[in-house]
């Protein structure tokens, strides 16, 4: 009878651990992450940038901290703060005297709200890489804007902008939480993030003016990301 109580304590251990929740399955947990990389900003007269050979000087730092929770083991959300600087231009037709690039420089915070869905936990596939998509919405503000000394169009500094983000994650994890991400993401952001925003009659009378209704922040990130027990 002792033997028959044993066999079946031990059967129960193994059962359990087959259902045990895998060190992988992040369901119920919260993390931290900090990252930093680069930036591209995109936004009116960004040509004047790339047909003089100027494009990498679109390119600036930046770098962001975020605090997330899994509500289970595909969805979840996360809180970020992030700093970022930022290239710009003012409109280069229709000036004199005649340049091929009026650039300035600005400085961003932003804060965002994301949802993001884990890829694995959604297959129930769980391990070490985890690919992630994510989506949001936030907000900027934009400050300490050089002045590129046009005649009539210089960004307006201290801008305020609502904005709404997507991208992925490639995200590798140790099974003490510890874990190292890659972050490709697109960001939009109304037309003041840039501190210039054209009317119509800009649009019309006058060339140079991107058509585009927002200004476009590209981040890659590299990071660390730690999942508390």
């Amino acid at each position: 009878m002792r033997k028959i109580a044993v066999c079946l304590a031990t059967l129960l251990l193994g059962a359990s651990s087959l259902f045990a929740q895998s060190p992988y399955d992040y369901a119920g947990r919260f993390y931290f992450s900090v990252q930093g990389g680069l930036a591209a900003t995109l936004s009116e007269n960004v040509f004047s940038y790339t047909d003089n050979g100027k494009t990498m000087d679109l390119i600036k730092p930046q770098g962001s901290a975020a605090i997330g929770y899994d509500f289970n083991s595909y969805f979840g959300i996360r809180l970020s703060g992030a700093y970022a600087q930022h290239a710009g231009g003012s409109n280069v037709y229709d000036t004199s005297p005649k340049k091929d690039i009026w650039p300035f420089t600005y400085e961003s915070v932003s804060a965002f709200a994301d949802g993001v869905l884990n890829l694995n936990g959604l297959a129930e596939n769980f391990g070490p890489f985890n690919p992630k998509l994510y989506a949001g919405i936030g907000g900027a503000y934009t400050y300490n804007f050089t002045n590129p000394n046009h005649p009539f169009q210089n960004p307006v500094n201290g801008n305020i902008v609502i904005g709404f983000r997507v991208g992925a994650i490639a995200e590798v994890d140790f099974r003490s939480g510890l874990g190292f991400f890659a972050d490709l993401g697109l960001e939009a952001y109304d037309d003041w993030h840039s501190g210039i925003r054209p009317s119509e009659g800009d649009q019309k009378g006058f060339l140079g003016y991107a058509g585009f209704p927002f200004d476009l922040v590209g981040r890659l990130s590299l990071g660390i990301i730690y999942h508390f027990k």
